[in-house]
C-alpha cells in the first residue's frame, strides 16, 4: 500500500535556502520513497510510514536551526486518480486496510521541538465520513496532543514527534475504515507570536 504527500516548507528568514537544506539533510537516509520537486512542493510516495517520516525528519532538521519554520502537507492514501507509477498502485476506495500500522506515542523519544499544528482529516467515498473524524479527534485528545477544535481544523501542540504521531496515526485509523483519506497538515515552530503568548 503506497500514500503521498505534497510538502512545502517555508523558514521565516533570509538565509532560508540553508535552512531548508539542512532539513533535507534529515531525509537522505530514508528508503522506498520516491521524491518530484518542483517550485511550489515537494511530492513523496511510498509506504505512509515513510512518507511521514521524511515530513517529520524535514520538518525537524529545518526547525533545529532555531529559526521560525513553517511546513504545509497534503497526505493522501487510496486516490483512484494516481495509477501514474508502478508505486502508484492504489486501493479501490471500498478497500481500506485490514490492520493498520499504529504508533505508541508515549515510547517514542522526543525532540524536545515544541510545535503547534492543525489538521484536517477527510475519508473520502464514506457516508459516515462524521464519525471517523470524530473518532480521530477523540484519540486525538487520549493521546494528549489535541489543544481545541477550531473552524475546518483541529489544532494540536506538544512535541514534534508526538504531533506528528497522532496526525499518523489518524491517517492510519482513518485508512482502515475508508480507501480513499486525505490529510491537511500545517505545522510551525519557533514562532515568536507563540513565544509572546507564553
Amino acid at each position: 500500500m503506497f500514500c503521498g504527500a505534497q510538502i512545502s516548507l517555508y523558514p521565516m528568514c533570509d538565509r532560508f535556502v540553508e535552512v531548508i537544506l539542512q532539513g533535507l539533510e534529515r531525509v537522505r537516509e530514508i528508503k522506498q520513497v520516491r521524491f518530484e520537486t518542483d517550485d511550489l512542493s515537494t511530492c513523496v510516495i511510498g509506504p505512509p510510514y515513510e512518507v511521514f517520516q521524511v515530513a517529520k525528519n524535514l520538518f525537524q532538521g529545518a526547525a533545529q536551526t532555531g529559526v521560525h519554520v513553517v511546513m504545509h502537507a497534503l497526505f493522501s492514501r487510496g486516490c483512484p486518480g494516481e495509477p501514474d507509477d508502478p508505486i502508484c498502485t492504489p486501493c479501490s476506495p471500498e478497500s481500506p486496510l485490514a490492520t493498520p500500522e499504529l504508533l505508541d506515542l508515549r515510547s517514542l523519544p522526543l525532540s524536545n521541538i515544541v510545535v503547534a499544528a492543525q489538521f484536517s482529516l477527510y475519508p473520502l467515498g464514506s457516508g459516515t465520513y462524521m464519525e471517523t473524524i470524530y473518532r480521530q479527534i477523540q484519540e486525538a485528545k487520549q493521546e494528549g496532543t489535541y489543544s481545541k477544535g477550531k473552524h475546518f481544523v483541529s489544532r494540536l501542540d506538544g512535541d514534534l514527534e508526538q504531533v506528528f504521531g497522532t496526525v499518523y496515526n489518524a491517517f492510519q485509523r482513518a485508512s482502515s475504515e475508508v480507501g480513499h483519506v486525505v490529510v491537511h497538515l500545517t505545522v510551525s515552530a519557533n514562532s515568536p507570536t507563540a513565544k509572546k503568548s507564553t
